[in-house]
Parts: structure tokens; C-alpha cells; sequence
């Protein structure tokens, strides 16, 4: 009887495992490289081709447009204020200046 008991334990552990394991091996996304942008590809799979300057993207969230850090993909809006502005080797949005882009987030680093 001991020997089955252990063996359910560990066939159970084993299964929780997979079972852990299973979302992440199904995972999709990567970061593609497409000319001189790197760009987010939903329906892809494997390591990232590029990194990009910044990563998120601009939402639409009701009447407003905000940056979401944590989010990948193409921005759904652009504020109507703002440009991208080149600060040393980094790239940052300046909401509260205007004229063209300095940089581009999207340029792989």
C-alpha cells in the first residue's frame, strides 16, 4: 500500500507540473524586428528578435489616451500633446512639449 500512495504522490506532482508549465509553453508574442523598427507580433512565438527603446504602448481609455508601460502591441491613440524626446541613450515621452519626435520607442536599442 506504501508503494501505491508514493507513486500517486508523485504522478500527482508531476501532473501539477504540466500543468503549471502548460500556459507558458502555449504563450505567444514576441518582439520582431521589421526594417528599423522592432515591433510587437501577437500571433508569433519564440525568442525576441530586437528590443525596442521603450516598451508599452499608447491606450485609449474612454475620451483619454495614456501610456501603458506594461502593455505591447500598436498604440491604439497618440495624445494631442507630447513628443518623444531623446535623453542621453534613452527615450522618454514628454507630455508637456510639443514639435517633432527626437527619437523613435519603437527603434530596437
Amino acid at each position: 500500500m506504501r508503494r501505491r500512495t508514493v507513486g500517486l504522490v508523485v504522478t500527482g506532482v508531476v501532473a501539477l507540473g504540466f500543468a503549471f508549465a502548460a500556459p507558458d509553453a502555449m504563450a505567444q508574442g514576441r518582439y520582431k524586428k521589421d526594417g528599423n523598427k522592432c515591433e510587437w507580433d501577437a500571433k508569433d512565438s519564440g525568442p525576441n528578435q530586437c528590443t525596442p527603446q521603450v516598451k508599452g504602448r499608447f491606450k485609449k481609455d474612454g475620451n483619454t489616451c495614456r501610456w501603458d508601460a506594461n502593455d505591447n502591441g500598436a498604440d491604439q491613440c497618440r495624445p494631442a500633446g507630447g513628443r518623444w524626446k531623446k535623453d542621453g541613450n534613452t527615450c522618454n515621452w514628454a507630455a508637456n512639449d510639443n514639435g517633432p519626435d527626437q527619437c523613435d520607442p519603437r527603434a530596437p536599442k
